[in-house]
């Protein structure tokens, strides 16, 4: 036997769906409007002459590589040029055994790669000290941190 609904219950299962339909649409809203207004979280400073200064406390942090330690770490951008500059040293027994190469691959703050470019060291004695200049032509001021890893061909 089906059983009638009543006026008021036909009006109570209408103002739900609508009250329903209304917190899927202002849920929706709101999820769409964080997304396109969500901005990348930026880790520089901008200079009078439009260089930016990267002070991102990871990509600061020493890093090794191969018995090498990379320190006093410097990244810039200026007119879509991006500098990486940072003192090497060899803390090994023994010297390098030739050129070092490296692929230097930066990251923000969610773990997505950005880029990479490659550095190259030359032979280096135990306890010397040379600098890495390594140059991108693409802004990376913004950088959270990078890693060096093995050159790959």
């Amino acid at each position: 036997m089906v059983r009638k609904m009543k006026k008021k219950e036909v009006v109570f299962i209408g103002v739900l769906i609508i009250i329903i339909i209304i917190v899927v649409v202002i849920g929706a809203f709101r999820n769409n409007s964080k997304d396109e207004t969500q901005q990348p979280n930026v880790y520089y400073e901008v200079f009078e002459d439009g260089t930016k200064l990267n002070y991102s406390p990871e990509l600061h942090k020493d890093k090794t590589y191969n018995g090498l330690k990379i320190s006093n770490i410097q990244l810039t951008e200026k007119d879509g040029k991006s500098v990486l500059l940072a003192d090497v040293t060899n803390t090994e027994t023994t010297s390098t055994n030739g050129f070092t190469t490296m692929d230097i691959t930066f990251y923000d703050d969610t773990g997505n790669a950005l880029g990479v470019t490659v550095g190259l060291i030359k032979p280096l004695a135990p306890g010397e000290t040379t600098e890495l200049n390594a140059s991108l032509t693409f802004d990376y001021a913004s950088a959270y941190d990078f890693k060096v890893t093995e050159h790959k061909e």
